[in-house]
C-alpha cells in the first residue's frame, strides 16, 4: 500500500464490555495499535470485572456506554440525564480516569438529545454510521464520531439500510462494489487502501462476545497486522484524540 500527504488517522473501539474485551486489548498491544472500549455497568450478559476494567484503563481509553445498555432515542429525557451521568461518574470511579467520550447503545439517539450528551460532560460521541472515512463532525458542541467497518460478517443489505437510516448514502456510493461480499476483512482492507491513499479515518469497531460467536479472530487479527504493517503511514489514536479533528 502506498500513502501520501494527507493525514491518514486509524482508531478502533469496543463495545459492552464483555471479558473476552481482554483479548482485543491484548491483540490491540501486539501490533501497538490503542481503542477505546465502551463499558456499562448492568447489562444481562458477562462483563468484566471492575478490577479487569481498571486494568484495561491503565492501557486504553474506557468510554460510557450507558448504566443499563439503554436505547436513548425512546427514553425521557431524565432518565437520559441519569444514564449520561451515572456511566461517566461509575467509568471515571472504576478507572481513576476522566471520561470524556460515550457511545450510543445500538447507535440510537435523537438529535434533540445531542445537547444533553454535552451537558453531561462529554466533548465526543461514537455512532455506528457505517463505511465513513470522514472526519467527526460537530453538532450542537459535540464531535460526532461514524465508523468505517465493523468486524462483522454484514450483509449488502445491511449496509444500504444502515446508510439509508443515517442518511449516509455518499458512504455507500463511494463504497459500491466493495460491497458484493460479506467478508468484512476484505472491505476493510480496500477502505484502510484508500485511506492511505487520499487521507481520513479508518475506524475499526465491533463487540468482541461476537468476534468469539462468528469465529473472526483470524480475520481481525489479520486486519490488525495489515495495520501495523502500514503504522509509518497512519496515525493510531482514540477515540477521544479522533474527536479533537471534528470539523
Amino acid at each position: 500500500m502506498t500513502g501520501n500527504h494527507a493525514a491518514s488517522l486509524v482508531t478502533t473501539s469496543w463495545d459492552d464490555g464483555h471479558p473476552l474485551d481482554l483479548r482485543i486489548a491484548d491483540l490491540l498491544a501486539r501490533y501497538g495499535l490503542t481503542g477505546t472500549f465502551y463499558i456499562p455497568r448492568n447489562v444481562g450478559w458477562p462483563t468484566m470485572t471492575a478490577g479487569e476494567i481498571c486494568q484495561l484503563g491503565s492501557r486504553f481509553e474506557v468510554g460510557a456506554h450507558t448504566l443499563d445498555h439503554t436505547a436513548l432515542n425512546r427514553a425521557a429525557d431524565g432518565e437520559v440525564l441519569r444514564q449520561l451521568s451515572g456511566s461517566r461518574a461509575w467509568i471515571e470511579d472504576v478507572t481513576g480516569k476522566p471520561c470524556r467520550v460515550f457511545c450510543f447503545p445500538a447507535g440510537k439517539y435523537r438529535r434533540a438529545q445531542l445537547p444533553l450528551v454535552r451537558g453531561a460532560g462529554y466533548l465526543s460521541a461514537r455512532t455506528i454510521e457505517f463505511l465513513s472515512t470522514d472526519l467527526p463532525r460537530r453538532v450542537e458542541g459535540l464531535a460526532l464520531i461514524p465508523t468505517t467497518v465493523q468486524a462483522y460478517p454484514h450483509s449488502p443489505v445491511a449496509y444500504a439500510r444502515n446508510a439509508l437510516k443515517r442518511w449516509s448514502l455518499v458512504n455507500l456510493f463511494r463504497t459500491g462494489a466493495l460491497l458484493s461480499r460479506r467478508d468484512w476483512q476484505k472491505l476493510a482492507g480496500k477502505l484502510l487502501e484508500r485511506t492511505l491513499r487520499h487521507g481520513g479515518v479508518f475506524h475499526l469497531w465491533g463487540h468482541s462476545w461476537e468476534i468469539e460467536q462468528e469465529h473472526q479472530w483470524d480475520r481481525l487479527e489479520k486486519l490488525l497486522a495489515t495495520i501495523a504493517a502500514n503504522k509509518d503511514k497512519v496515525t493510531s489514536m482514540t477515540n477521544s484524540e479522533l474527536g479533537s479533528y471534528a470539523l
